[in-house]
């Protein structure tokens, strides 16, 4: 073997080494917790404490007591949410898609039955129309909950409105909806046959009036449709500085551009408050272990971005629920290894912990880890109903489920 060979041998040889120590730094270095604080400072509010509990695991027996663990965990469980063990019930067993919070209850699409449901604060199921809608893929609700865009896996659109029983055919092409305030104009992504034709576009519910309002080009993924609350933001779109930062351009529905922002992280993800007073956002970086870390700033179009301060929540807006302006409920997965904010989808490994969050006093409280007959839960889109007595959530499953707050 020549010198050359030998020398390509062994550059591959310290290729492969170095890579191996690269995943090794970023997935199983051992994370550094937070210390938390007593004190409410801008950019660090009071930590929130690990609350972690164990996972169910019937080979156990509980500690000094020889119980079965299930039991042991039963016998701990409270009906109503007070900061410990708290009972889960299902609501449905049915994957439901489009949950989403309305004037006159819950609402969302149940993918058994093929039909959408309103659960009222009584808690009764009643249904929002007798019409089989089949197969339906995703669903954006105007703000009222009396339509909403239907996507199916074909590309086929539709607008239905659950009033009066009427249904307009939108393009294939567009996708990512958003109703504006009024529930009169949509923004979405117009995806056409190369990245020249893909584009940002708004126009009247039933497709009417539409208009060009952002090149997408091949930024999709980092461009979100999604009206501000006060109707001056359509889209946001994230941009690296560098590898711990990003710049944020808020985008007008005529395509004004606001004051860019920039935040402390990749990953950038974001909710709105109800009334926009508030923007919750979540990115992650090397100095949170390339785990999610939540923020809020000033929701209003002239002073967003303003001033950021960091909730040291490890979990994502799409886990967290508003209730009012200044009160969230968040899912706060327990225990995520180093490097979950690049890959989101680890965090349905790790049960939750569920929080209430004070964004006005920056105070956090674990209100309840939710047990139920299957043991821990992984939750996505959680709304509280609103005489706020229940919060409701969907589980790894996609299953409707649900706890007492009161």
């Amino acid at each position: 073997m020549d010198k050359k060979k030998i020398f390509l041998v062994i550059g591959f040889i310290v290729l492969v080494l170095g890579l191996g120590l690269a995943l090794y730094w970023v997935f199983f270095k051992p994370t550094i917790p937070i210390t938390p604080t007593d004190n409410f400072n801008a950019g660090n509010l009071p930590g929130i404490g690990n609350g972690n509990i164990p996972i169910v695991n019937e080979n156990i027996n509980a500690p000094d007591q020889g119980l079965p663990w299930q039991q042991y965990i039963k016998d701990k469980v409270s009906d109503v949410a007070s900061g410990g063990l708290t009972k889960v019930s299902e609501v449905s067993e049915n994957e439901v898609r489009g949950l989403t919070s309305s004037p006159g209850g819950l609402q969302y699409y149940d993918d058994n039955e093929q039909k959408f449901y309103r659960i009222t604060d009584s808690g009764t199921v009643e249904e929002l129309s007798s019409q089989l809608f089949y197969q339906v893929e995703d669903v954006t609700w105007a703000g009222s909950g009396d339509k909403a865009i239907l996507e199916y896996p074909d590309g086929s659109n539709i607008l239905y409105n659950f009033k009066n029983g009427q249904q307009v055919t939108l393009p294939k092409e567009l996708e990512d909806f958003s109703f504006d305030a009024s529930d009169s104009q949509i923004a979405a992504k117009w995806m056409g046959s190369s990245e020249e034709d893909n584009w940002v576009v708004a126009s009247n519910d039933d497709g009417s009036g539409m208009y060009l309002i952002q090149p997408l080009g091949d930024q999709a993924h980092n461009t979100f449709v999604s009206f501000s609350p006060d109707n001056q933001v359509a889209v946001m779109h994230r941009k690296y500085v560098d590898a711990q930062r990003q710049e944020v351009y808020p985008i007008g529905l005529h395509g004004e551009t606001f004051k860019a922002f920039t935040v402390a992280g990749a990953g950038f993800e974001y909710d709105w408050s109800p009334e926009g007073n508030s923007l919750v956002y979540s990115v992650y970086n090397e100095t949170s272990n390339y785990n999610p870390n939540l923020w809020v700033t000033n929701g209003s179009s002239s002073e967003l971005g303003d001033i950021k301060v960091s909730l040291n929540i490890s979990t994502w807006p799409d886990k967290c629920a508003f209730v009012g302006e200044d009160i969230m409920y968040c899912a706060v997965p327990q225990g995520l290894p180093r490097g979950a904010g690049l890959y989101p989808e680890i965090a349905d490994r790790y049960p939750d912990n569920f929080y209430y969050i004070n964004l006005n006093s920056g105070s956090k409280n674990l209100i309840a880890s939710p047990v139920g007959e299957s043991g821990s839960y992984t939750a996505h889109n959680l709304f509280v109903s609103n005489d706020q007595s229940t919060l409701y959530f969907t589980d790894q499953n996609g299953n409707l489920q649900s706890i007492k707050l009161k």
